[in-house]
C-alpha cells in the first residue's frame, strides 16, 4: 500500500493498534435527537440563543408574543417580557447576557430595535440600520459582539450584514446571495449562512452555505437538502449542525444535517418534522430544538445528543476494503485552524487561577476574587461545579496535571510561597514544597513527574525544578529569566513561551529533559496569558496582557501562526488541553469574570493512500 501526503502527525501512533478492515466508512457522527421539555407557549419564528442546557427563547409567532422563556436542560421556564411583542426577529448570547433585534410587530411593522436581557428583565437599546424580518444571527455571539446577516425588508429580500459591537450597529460586507428564512450559526467574527429563500412564497428554496470570517463572505459546499426556515446550532464556521424547515414547494422536513468545515453529513432525523423552527447548541455534538409550525404552532423539544465513545475516534485510522477495486486506507484528522466558543459559566469569577485536565473534564484552583481564594471547580465538558478546596489560597501559581491528577505549585498569598499540593480527585494534600518560593511561575508533566520553571521572587528568576513525585530538585535554567509566562507539556518536553523580562517578550524555550533551547518567538509579545501544549512540538497560547489580548497562536515545533481570537481580550486566566481541544477559564477582561471558552479544531475523515 502506498501513502498519500496526510499529515501522520495527525493520526494516532500506529504502534500496538490494531487497523480494522470494513466494508463502508464508520459513522464520525452518531447522534440521535430525544424529547425534552416541552414549551409553556407553542410558537415559531422566534429568537433563539443558548445552549442545550442552557436555551432561550423570545417572542415569535403566529400570534404575536412578547413572551421569553429559558430552558434548563429539563423543562422551560417563562421569565421577563420583552418590552415589545414581535415576530421573525433573531438574538444571540447567554440566558443572562442575551441580545435580540429586528422583526416584526403586532401590525407587521418591521422593526430596527434592538433589546438586551440581564437574566431578569429586557432593555430597549441601540438601532440596526435597516429594518428587516427573518435575518441570520451568529447565535453564540455574546450581547456585545453579533452579526445580524440577510433578511426581507419592506424593498425585497436583502444581503445586508450588519455587526454590533455592544454601543452601535455598523454595516459591512455583504452577503453572496440576498437570502431570508436562512439558518445562523456561530459567532461575529466565525459564523455560516445556511439554506433560505430569496423571498417568502418562493419555491426557490436554497442549497447555499456562506462562511463569515469577520471580514468577508465566502460561498463553500451546499446542503444536501435544500431548505428554508430550518434550525442551527454551533460555535464557528468551522462546525456545526442545521435541522428541520421546509422543501420545495413547501413540505416539512425533519432532515439532520452535520458540517464539519468542508462538507454535510445526513444524521439522524428530528422525530417531528416542522418548518421555523427555534435551534440553538454550541456544537454539532449538543443541540436543542424547539418551537416551529407543523402547523399548528408546536410546544415540541428535543435534544440532540453525541455518544460518548463515537464510532471514530479522534486520529483513528481504518482500511475501506472495496470488492474488484483498489483498497483505500482512511483516518480522522484534525482539519482547520478552530475556533473559540462559548462555555458554561464558571460559579466564582476570578483572576489568577490555573487550569488542568483536558477541555471536556478540567479543573480550575485558586486565584483572586479577590481576595486570595482557595475554591476548586470541576469543568465537564458543559457546566462547572464546585469540589474541595485548596488547602491554603493563593493566585499565580504554576499548575499541571488532569482533573483528577493535578498539582498547584507556588504562588502568591501576599508573599510569594514554595507550597506544592496534590489533587487525587476528591481533596488537596501539601507534599514537598519547592525549593525556591516565587509567584507567576509555569508548570508542565503530571504528579509523578513533573517541572516548575520561571516566575518571581525578589526579581525575576530563571530557575527550574524537576519533581520525581516526592521531591523537587533544582535541575537545568531557561535561558532568560521571566515570569508570568505560559508554559506546559511534559516533564521531558515542555514549552516555555512569553513573559515579562523587564518588559513583555515573545521569547520561546523548548525543553528536552535536561536543557532549555530557544526556538522561534511569538508572533505578538505578551504576559499573562494561557497556553494549552501537549510537548515541544505542539500547542496553542492565548490572551494575555498588555494590552488585554484575545490573540491564539498555535505552535507547530518550529513556529507560531495566528489564528481565531478569543471572544475579547483577557489576561491572568487559566487554560488548559491541547491543540485541537483546549479550555479558557475566567481571568481579567475588563475586571474579573467567570466565563469559559471552549477551543476545537474540527476532526474530518481523509483518505491517506491506496494499495
Amino acid at each position: 500500500m502506498s501513502y498519500g501526503s496526510g499529515n501522520s502527525g495527525d493520526y494516532k501512533k500506529l504502534k500496538g493498534q490494531m487497523i480494522q478492515v470494513v466494508d463502508t466508512d464508520p459513522l464520525a457522527y452518531a447522534g440521535s435527537w430525544a424529547t425534552g421539555g416541552a414549551l409553556n407557549t407553542a410558537r415559531s419564528d422566534g429568537a433563539n440563543l443558548g445552549t442545550q442546557t442552557a436555551a432561550l427563547l423570545a417572542g415569535g409567532g403566529p400570534s404575536t408574543t412578547d413572551k421569553t422563556e429559558v430552558y434548563n436542560g429539563t423543562s422551560w421556564s417563562e421569565t421577563g417580557d420583552l418590552n415589545v411583542a414581535k415576530y421573525a426577529l433573531r438574538g444571540a448570547g447567554t440566558t443572562t447576557a442575551s441580545i435580540v433585534f429586528l422583526g416584526s410587530d403586532a401590525s407587521d411593522n418591521q422593526l430596527t430595535t434592538t433589546e438586551t436581557f440581564n437574566g431578569t428583565s429586557w432593555t430597549e437599546t441601540h438601532d440596526l440600520n435597516t429594518a428587516r424580518i427573518r435575518p441570520g444571527s451568529s447565535i453564540q455571539g455574546t450581547s456585545t459582539a453579533v452579526i445580524a446577516f440577510g433578511g426581507e425588508a419592506p424593498g425585497g429580500d436583502q444581503a445586508i450584514t450588519e455587526l454590533y459591537n455592544g454601543s452601535s450597529w455598523t454595516e459591512v460586507a455583504d452577503l453572496n446571495d440576498a437570502r431570508v428564512f436562512m439558518s445562523g450559526i456561530g459567532i461575529s467574527t466565525s459564523a455560516i449562512s445556511v439554506g433560505g429563500q430569496p423571498g417568502p412564497g418562493s419555491p426557490a428554496f436554497n442549497d447555499t452555505v456562506e462562511t463569515w470570517d469577520g471580514t468577508s463572505w465566502t460561498e463553500v459546499s451546499e446542503i444536501n437538502t435544500a431548505r428554508t426556515s430550518l434550525g442551527g446550532s454551533g460555535s464557528s464556521s468551522a462546525s456545526g449542525l442545521v435541522f428541520g424547515g421546509a422543501t420545495p414547494p413547501n413540505t416539512l422536513a425533519n432532515v439532520t444535517e452535520s458540517w464539519n468545515g468542508s462538507s454535510w453529513t445526513e444524521l439522524a432525523d428530528l422525530s417531528t418534522s416542522r418548518k421555523e423552527i427555534g435551534g440553538t447548541g454550541n456544537s454539532s455534538l449538543s443541540a436543542i430544538a424547539f418551537g416551529g409550525r407543523t402547523p399548528p404552532a408546536s410546544n415540541a423539544t428535543e435534544e440532540w445528543t453525541f455518544p460518548s465513545a463515537p464510532v471514530v475516534q479522534q486520529g483513528q485510522m481504518w482500511v475501506l476494503a472495496k470488492t474488484g477495486t483498489s483498497s483505500v486506507m482512511k483516518g480522522s484528522v484534525a482539519q482547520g485552524t478552530g475556533a473559540w466558543a462559548t462555555g458554561g459559566n464558571m460559579n466564582t469569577a476570578r483572576f489568577g487561577n490555573r487550569n488542568a485536565g483536558i477541555q471536556t473534564s478540567a479543573i480550575t484552583f485558586g486565584g483572586n476574587t479577590p481576595p486570595f481564594t482557595a475554591i476548586n471547580e470541576l469543568y465537564n465538558g458543559s457546566s462547572w461545579t464546585e469540589v474541595g478546596d485548596l488547602n491554603t489560597a493563593r493566585d499565580n501559581m504554576g499548575g499541571l496535571g488532569t482533573s483528577t491528577a493535578a498539582l498547584s505549585v507556588g504562588g502568591n498569598t501576599g508573599s510569594n510561597v514554595a507550597i506544592n499540593e496534590s489533587w487525587n480527585g476528591s481533596s488537596w494534600t501539601e507534599l514537598g514544597d519547592l525549593n525556591t518560593a516565587r509567584k507567576s511561575l509555569a508548570a508542565a508533566g503530571s504528579t509523578t513527574a513533573a517541572i516548575a520553571f520561571a516566575g518571581q521572587t525578589s526579581s525575576v528568576s530563571a530557575k527550574n525544578e524537576s519533581w520525581n513525585g516526592t521531591s523537587w530538585t533544582e535541575v537545568g535554567d531557561l535561558n532568560t529569566a521571566r515570569q508570568l509566562l505560559m508554559g506546559g507539556g511534559t516533564a521531558t518536553s515542555a514549552l516555555a513561551v512569553a513573559g515579562e523580562v523587564t518588559a513583555d517578550s515573545a521569547l520561546n524555550e523548548s525543553w528536552n529533559g535536561s536543557a532549555w533551547t530557544e526556538v522561534g518567538d511569538l508572533n505578538t509579545a505578551r504576559r499573562d496569558g494561557a497556553a494549552a501544549i501537549s510537548d515541544n512540538s505542539s500547542g496553542i497560547v492565548f490572551g494575555g496582557t498588555e494590552p488585554k489580548k484575545a490573540n491564539t497562536e498555535n505552535w507547530n515545533g518550529s513556529s507560531w501562526t495566528e489564528v481565531a481570537d478569543l471572544s475579547a481580550g483577557v489576561a491572568s486566566h487559566g487554560g488548559n488541553g491541547n491543540a485541537k481541544l483546549a479550555l479558557k477559564a475566567a481571568g481579567d477582561v475588563s475586571g474579573r469574570v467567570a466565563t469559559t471558552e471552549e477551543w476545537t479544531v474540527p476532526f474530518v475523515t481523509k483518505t491517506v493512500g491506496t494499495d
